[in-house]
Protein backbone atom coordinates (compact mmCIF):
# COMPACT_ATOMS: atom_id res chain seq x y z
CA UNK A 1 0.00 0.00 0.00
CA UNK A 2 0.93 3.58 -0.87
CA UNK A 3 1.98 5.99 1.80
CA UNK A 4 0.93 9.26 1.54
CA UNK A 5 4.52 10.47 1.66
CA UNK A 6 5.28 7.95 -1.49
CA UNK A 7 2.61 9.51 -3.53
CA UNK A 8 4.08 11.75 -6.25
CA UNK A 9 3.11 13.58 -9.40
CA UNK A 10 3.45 16.31 -11.69
CA UNK A 11 1.43 19.34 -11.21
CA UNK A 12 0.08 19.22 -14.66
CA UNK A 13 -1.13 15.64 -13.52
CA UNK A 14 -2.61 16.82 -10.37
CA UNK A 15 -3.95 19.84 -12.20
CA UNK A 16 -5.73 17.50 -14.57
CA UNK A 17 -7.46 15.33 -11.53
CA UNK A 18 -8.40 18.18 -10.37
CA UNK A 19 -10.28 19.66 -13.67
CA UNK A 20 -11.43 15.96 -13.10
CA UNK A 21 -12.66 16.25 -10.46
CA UNK A 22 -14.22 19.51 -10.07
CA UNK A 23 -16.47 18.05 -13.01
CA UNK A 24 -17.70 15.58 -10.51
CA UNK A 25 -15.60 12.46 -12.20
CA UNK A 26 -16.77 9.88 -9.31
CA UNK A 27 -12.93 8.40 -10.15
CA UNK A 28 -10.76 11.63 -9.88
CA UNK A 29 -13.23 12.35 -6.54
CA UNK A 30 -11.99 8.58 -5.22
CA UNK A 31 -8.27 9.39 -6.00
CA UNK A 32 -8.59 12.99 -4.15
CA UNK A 33 -9.60 11.82 -1.14
CA UNK A 34 -7.03 8.71 -1.48
CA UNK A 35 -4.12 11.01 -1.53
CA UNK A 36 -5.04 14.04 1.03
CA UNK A 37 -7.66 12.42 3.90
CA UNK A 38 -4.67 10.42 5.64
CA UNK A 39 -2.21 13.57 5.30
CA UNK A 40 -5.16 16.22 6.38
CA UNK A 41 -6.06 13.48 9.01
CA UNK A 42 -2.77 13.71 10.83
CA UNK A 43 -2.55 17.02 10.88
CA UNK A 44 -5.84 17.21 12.21
CA UNK A 45 -5.09 14.58 15.10
CA UNK A 46 -2.17 16.67 15.76
CA UNK A 47 -4.70 19.71 16.55
CA UNK A 48 -7.61 18.29 18.23
CA UNK A 49 -5.80 15.08 20.12
CA UNK A 50 -8.73 12.60 19.53
CA UNK A 51 -9.60 10.20 16.85
CA UNK A 52 -12.67 10.51 16.34
CA UNK A 53 -13.00 14.31 16.15
CA UNK A 54 -9.86 13.88 13.74
CA UNK A 55 -12.37 11.84 11.61
CA UNK A 56 -15.12 14.19 11.54
CA UNK A 57 -13.11 16.70 11.03
CA UNK A 58 -11.50 15.38 7.92
CA UNK A 59 -14.59 14.18 6.45
CA UNK A 60 -16.60 17.98 6.56
CA UNK A 61 -13.29 19.29 4.60
CA UNK A 62 -14.16 16.52 1.90
CA UNK A 63 -17.63 17.39 1.89
CA UNK A 64 -17.24 21.63 1.75
CA UNK A 65 -14.94 20.02 -0.94
CA UNK A 66 -17.97 17.87 -3.11
CA UNK A 67 -20.35 20.56 -1.93
CA UNK A 68 -17.63 23.77 -3.44
CA UNK A 69 -17.18 21.53 -6.70
CA UNK A 70 -21.76 20.99 -7.06
CA UNK A 71 -21.84 25.08 -7.29
CA UNK A 72 -19.00 25.17 -9.67
CA UNK A 73 -16.32 26.39 -6.92
CA UNK A 74 -13.98 25.10 -5.09
CA UNK A 75 -10.02 25.31 -5.77
CA UNK A 76 -9.07 25.13 -9.57
CA UNK A 77 -5.27 24.97 -8.31
CA UNK A 78 -3.70 24.29 -4.99
CA UNK A 79 -6.08 21.50 -3.63
CA UNK A 80 -3.78 20.93 -0.52
CA UNK A 81 -3.94 24.65 0.32
CA UNK A 82 -7.80 24.58 -0.05
CA UNK A 83 -8.23 21.42 1.80
CA UNK A 84 -5.52 22.99 4.77
CA UNK A 85 -7.46 26.04 5.31
CA UNK A 86 -10.52 24.33 5.14
CA UNK A 87 -9.88 21.96 8.54
CA UNK A 88 -8.14 25.13 9.76
CA UNK A 89 -11.51 26.51 9.88
CA UNK A 90 -13.54 23.35 10.97
CA UNK A 91 -10.19 22.88 13.99
CA UNK A 92 -11.48 26.27 15.09
CA UNK A 93 -14.62 26.14 14.80
CA UNK A 94 -14.43 22.69 16.95
CA UNK A 95 -12.25 24.54 19.56
CA UNK A 96 -14.52 27.41 20.35
CA UNK A 97 -17.61 24.85 20.54
CA UNK A 98 -15.54 23.02 23.18
CA UNK A 99 -14.95 26.39 24.92
CA UNK A 100 -18.31 27.32 25.13
CA UNK A 101 -19.48 23.83 26.55
CA UNK A 102 -16.08 21.88 28.55
CA UNK A 103 -16.48 17.83 28.69
CA UNK A 104 -14.67 16.34 31.56
CA UNK A 105 -12.96 13.63 30.75
CA UNK A 106 -13.87 10.44 32.84
CA UNK A 107 -11.33 9.68 35.42
CA UNK A 108 -10.77 5.90 33.63
CA UNK A 109 -9.05 7.92 31.05
CA UNK A 110 -6.10 9.20 32.84
CA UNK A 111 -4.08 6.23 33.31
CA UNK A 112 -2.29 4.80 36.32
CA UNK A 113 -1.66 7.86 37.69
CA UNK A 114 -4.27 10.76 38.10
CA UNK A 115 -1.24 13.45 38.45
CA UNK A 116 0.43 12.06 35.72
CA UNK A 117 -2.59 12.38 33.42
CA UNK A 118 -3.21 15.77 34.47
CA UNK A 119 -0.12 16.86 33.54
CA UNK A 120 -0.21 15.41 30.08
CA UNK A 121 -3.50 16.46 29.28
CA UNK A 122 -2.64 20.41 31.00
CA UNK A 123 0.68 20.17 28.37
CA UNK A 124 -1.39 19.02 25.55
CA UNK A 125 -3.85 22.24 26.02
CA UNK A 126 -0.85 24.47 26.10
CA UNK A 127 0.64 23.30 23.27
CA UNK A 128 -2.90 23.19 21.38
CA UNK A 129 -3.81 26.98 22.83
CA UNK A 130 -0.15 27.86 21.62
CA UNK A 131 -0.97 26.56 18.41
CA UNK A 132 -4.34 28.17 17.69
CA UNK A 133 -2.22 31.60 18.18
CA UNK A 134 0.09 31.04 15.00
CA UNK A 135 -0.76 31.94 11.50
CA UNK A 136 -2.65 28.78 9.35
CA UNK A 137 0.36 29.02 7.31
CA UNK A 138 2.55 28.62 10.93
CA UNK A 139 0.01 26.38 12.11
CA UNK A 140 0.46 23.95 8.54
CA UNK A 141 4.13 24.01 8.40
CA UNK A 142 4.96 23.20 12.36
CA UNK A 143 2.53 20.56 12.51
CA UNK A 144 3.66 19.01 8.97
CA UNK A 145 7.02 19.38 9.62
CA UNK A 146 7.03 17.53 13.52
CA UNK A 147 3.76 16.15 13.93
CA UNK A 148 3.66 14.24 10.35
CA UNK A 149 7.77 14.63 10.00
CA UNK A 150 7.40 15.86 6.04
CA UNK A 151 10.39 17.32 4.65
CA UNK A 152 10.65 20.99 3.79
CA UNK A 153 10.03 20.61 0.00
CA UNK A 154 6.87 18.45 0.38
CA UNK A 155 5.56 20.67 2.77
CA UNK A 156 6.40 23.63 0.51
CA UNK A 157 4.84 21.56 -2.82
CA UNK A 158 1.22 21.00 -0.46
CA UNK A 159 1.03 24.83 0.76
CA UNK A 160 2.20 25.85 -2.85
CA UNK A 161 5.16 28.03 -1.42
CA UNK A 162 9.32 27.79 -1.79
CA UNK A 163 11.31 26.37 0.30
CA UNK A 164 13.03 29.49 1.49
CA UNK A 165 9.46 30.56 2.18
CA UNK A 166 8.78 27.51 4.32
CA UNK A 167 12.02 27.28 6.33
CA UNK A 168 11.15 30.95 7.36
CA UNK A 169 7.23 30.30 8.48
CA UNK A 170 9.20 27.22 10.34
CA UNK A 171 11.89 29.65 12.19
CA UNK A 172 9.26 32.32 13.05
CA UNK A 173 6.43 29.92 14.17
CA UNK A 174 9.00 28.03 16.55
CA UNK A 175 9.78 31.39 17.66
CA UNK A 176 6.15 32.40 18.66
CA UNK A 177 5.78 28.91 20.50
CA UNK A 178 8.55 29.44 22.45
CA UNK A 179 7.58 32.77 23.58
CA UNK A 180 3.71 31.88 23.81
CA UNK A 181 4.48 28.26 26.41
CA UNK A 182 6.90 30.79 28.24
CA UNK A 183 4.11 33.30 28.81
CA UNK A 184 1.71 30.43 29.72
CA UNK A 185 4.21 29.31 32.56
CA UNK A 186 4.10 32.20 34.05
Amino acid sequence: METFLEWSGTVTDEQALLARARSLDPDALAELHERYYRILYFYVLGRVGERAVAEDVTAEAFIRLLEAFHRGRGPERHLAAWLFRTVDHLVADHHRARYRHPEVPLEEEWGSSREEGWRDVVMQERVREALDHLTPDQRAVILMRFWMDLPLARIAQELGKSVGAVKLLQHRALAALAKRLGDLKE
